[in-house]
């Protein structure tokens, strides 16, 4: 199983501007302070800015920043925010469903694992990961 590169860069994104709190920060900014493509940061900060994580502010000194308290952001924010719907396996996915799922063994197992996976990453929150960042 792998994380997706838009998720693992929104995390950061996050994470930098987490640690930024209250400045506002550029595109560019950010790329540069966790190492995300500017390119790929422009395709993921509008994600964020339309779940309300993040806020967009325009003009000459204008930028992005954190919505609301890092405490009450946790990276499965992000991931619905990036991934829209967070899923370890096709089968999962709730508007398809899978055909096997009555009689597959295995596709339990991936729920559970699933559910455990959401659990946790919910617990994370951006202030707990700001306490060990090092911009």
């Amino acid at each position: 199983m792998q994380v997706s590169r838009e998720l693992d860069y929104g995390v950061r994104a996050m994470l930098v501007l987490a640690a930024h709190e209250r400045d506002v920060m550029s595109k560019r900014k950010i790329a540069e302070e966790f190492c995300i493509p500017v390119n790929f940061l422009a395709l993921i900060l509008p994600k964020l800015v339309h779940s309300g994580l993040v806020e967009s502010l325009p003009g000459p000194r204008g930028g992005y920043r954190i919505a609301k308290p890092s405490g009450r952001i946790s990276i499965f924010d992000v991931a619905c925010a990036v991934d829209e719907q967070f899923k370890l396996n096709h089968c999962l996915d709730p508007d398809k469903g899978c055909e096997l799922s009555v009689k597959c063994p295995v596709s339990k197992i991936w729920k559970e694992l699933q559910e455990g996976c959401i659990e946790r990453l919910k617990g994370v929150t951006f202030e707990s990961l700001v306490a060990n960042y090092r911009p």
